[in-house]
């Protein structure tokens, strides 16, 4: 049997038409009383046709009802195979919540390996329980074991934990030789501070990345110079600059008529399908997300709709254009120095070739540069 139909049957002398079918051989369950004259019940759907003949033979009005939560439990109890997968199912489900499956750590450019054997001593892995993570903590110890960072974030969300770090001016640390003050980035010395050493530049000078700033040596009256490890503050004003690259035209496309989908698994784990691409030489994707079996589990269903289409390239309107690059521009420097978000920035537009246009974000920061050099 391939499942039920959910049946109103409403009318004069509803016993006499459970007798008749009773006297058929087909099977009615779950039937009660409606609130007009009449009857609800369930029948097999391989005989729903036939019950409506039949009713409407005796003056009787159908109308198919959708099937209710006790019509399934009833249904499960003949499939209780299915009934017990169910249940199983949504029991993994509910403890694989409680459960880690992805780690991630983002922007930690030349810390990354420094960043996995954090982890790997605090054994934070795939698989971990959630309870067992404590975001804070690790935050917090990431940050002891990463002086050099500028700030460490670490946030637990769901299946998931993000680890995210960002790069600011390197820590000074104190070497045991005497040694130099170099300036860490472009910029315009507007206060220098000498605790140790010789002042190599002054205020308003503009100095390049790796220029001494105050030298390691220190003058007597005599005129005797003695090596010492410099130290000191640089407050100068320097530029941040984000480039992006953007083209002036865009590609319109028309779709022929042709599609083709298939059906994509979304897990924890990664994302699976067992059907392949069609070879359309352009084509656009339409994607439709599906809970599997609820909103709440790890696992999604993805509908992939791939639509055949033609295009050709045509010439954007450079106002359009332009402001969409200012944009971008501006946003890539926001994400590469997020202190400049409150900062006014500047914009330049360069034509570089026919077709693609440069735009370059910049804005004026106020940081101290001075970090430790060589040993003169």
């Amino acid at each position: 049997m391939k499942g039920w139909a959910r049946l109103r049957l409403e009318g004069l002398g509803a016993e006499k038409l459970l007798n008749t079918l009773l006297q058929k051989q087909i099977r009615a369950a779950y039937i009660k009383r409606s609130k007009r004259r009449g009857i609800d019940l369930s029948v097999p759907v391989d005989k729903q046709k036939q019950v409506e003949m039949l009713a409407q033979e005796k003056g009787f009005s159908v109308t198919v009802l959708n099937g209710g939560l006790r019509q399934m439990l009833y249904g499960m109890k003949k499939r209780w195979a299915l009934g017990a997968g169910l249940a199983l199912g949504l029991c993994l489900a509910a403890l694989s919540l409680q459960f880690v499956w992805l780690v991630e750590v983002e922007d930690a450019g030349k810390y990354a390996g420094e960043v996995r054997l954090f982890l790997q001593d605090e054994n934070i892995r795939s698989g971990i329980l959630q309870s067992s993570v404590d975001a804070a903590y690790l935050q917090e110890k990431l940050q002891w074991r990463l002086p050099k960072v500028k700030w460490v974030w670490v946030k637990q969300e769901g299946v998931r934990l993000r680890i995210r770090l960002e790069e600011g001016v390197a820590a000074r640390e104190q070497p045991a030789a005497a040694g130099d003050v170099v300036a860490a980035m472009d910029g315009v010395v507007e206060r220098l501070t000498v605790f140790s050493g010789t002042a190599a530049c002054k205020e308003g000078d503009a100095v390049q990345k790796g220029q001494v700033l105050i030298y390691g040596w220190e003058e007597d009256k005599e005129g005797n110079k003695t090596p010492v490890q410099a130290a000191g503050e640089a407050m100068a004003r320097v530029w941040a600059e984000k480039t992006i690259r953007m083209q002036t035209w865009e590609m319109v496309t028309q779709p022929t008529g042709r599609e083709e989908s298939r059906m994509l698994y979304k897990t924890p784990f990664g994302t699976f399908t067992f059907e392949q691409e069609p070879d359309y030489l352009m084509a656009d994707r339409v994607w439709e997300t599906y809970a599997m079996p609820g909103a709440w589990l790890p696992v999604q269903l993805i509908r992939e709709r791939f639509v055949e289409c033609s295009g050709e390239y045509t010439q954007r309107e450079w106002e359009q254009v332009t402001l969409e690059a200012e944009k971008a521009a501006k946003e890539a420097l926001v994400r590469a120095w997020p202190e400049t978000a409150d900062i006014d920035k500047s914009i330049k537009i360069s034509m570089i070739e026919r077709g693609i246009i440069e735009v370059a974000a910049t804005a004026e920061l106020k940081r101290d540069i001075a970090q430790y050099g060589q040993a003169p």
